[in-house]
């Protein structure tokens, strides 16, 4: 049987990989509990329209929209943070590679827990500014403009961001394993203002390129909405005799 804990909080991302974990406190012993709780992350909302608008007239005759159809990041790590009763738990992952935020089923990252009940949980998944390696986050699609015409689009983020997801009150009872998916809300991205501004956009070989160095003022819309185009809205417990291997 599930029970499910209301989430209050936003989010983002992971593949399968093993945390290594410390915790805050005088007392060092690791968990003996051998519950796990795991995080799996995907992307949805993947099409969304928009009113097409001049200045501040809106057109509500026309509309344009954009459809990501893929979408790949790379992590810095993953840190979850828990408070139970006056023990803080800190697990951090190491970086995290070719994410594929598309893939149909989500691969699953997860940590051993100790039983309890914790007031407070904290997830943050980190993105960190490349100078030389792959860039944190990077998603194709098409963009609609309001008179029909389809022109691929790219969106290369390569800045620091740092995106969260918070629980209050998860019960870990030692019989079941928790499970979530985070889910990265792809409509939440572009606004009305972002979409008019990419009917005129500048386009390279033929493609809407927004970058750092390319439609700036387009990215830097977009960049404000990174940390908050996140969230999962409940834990899950499940069976341990269902656990897959992820270690």
């Amino acid at each position: 049987m599930k029970k499910n804990y209301a989430i209050k909080g936003l989010s983002i991302i992971v593949i399968a990989f093993m945390f290594s974990a410390c915790k805050k406190s005088n007392n060092s012993s690791s968990s003996t509990s051998g519950t796990r709780m795991a995080f799996a992350v995907s992307a949805d909302n993947s099409a969304s329209s928009f009113a097409s608008s001049t200045g501040s007239s809106l057109t509500t005759n026309a509309t344009a929209s954009i459809t990501w159809t893929s979408g790949i990041a790379n992590i810095a790590y993953f840190k979850l943070d828990a408070k139970k009763m006056n023990t803080e738990i800190e697990i951090k992952t190491k970086s995290l590679l070719n994410v594929d935020l598309f893939a149909p089923v989500p691969t699953v990252i997860s940590t051993a827990i100790d039983t309890g009940t914790y007031s407070e949980i904290e997830i943050k998944v980190v993105l960190e500014k490349s100078t030389s390696g792959p860039i944190p986050l990077t998603l194709k699609g098409n963009f609609t403009t309001s008179t029909g015409t389809v022109i691929p689009i790219e969106f290369d983020f390569n800045d620091n961001a740092v995106i969260k997801a918070e629980a209050d009150n998860v019960t870990v009872d030692g019989k079941t394993d928790l499970a979530t998916i985070i889910k990265l809300h792809l409509n939440k991205l572009i606004s009305n203002t972002a979409a008019a501004a990419l009917e005129a956009a500048t386009r390279t070989g033929g493609v809407i390129v927004i970058s750092s160095t390319s439609n700036t003022a387009i990215y830097d819309v977009i960049k404000d909405k990174i940390t908050d185009c996140g969230g999962f809205e409940r834990f899950e417990h499940h069976d341990k005799k269902d656990r897959k291997n992820d270690d």
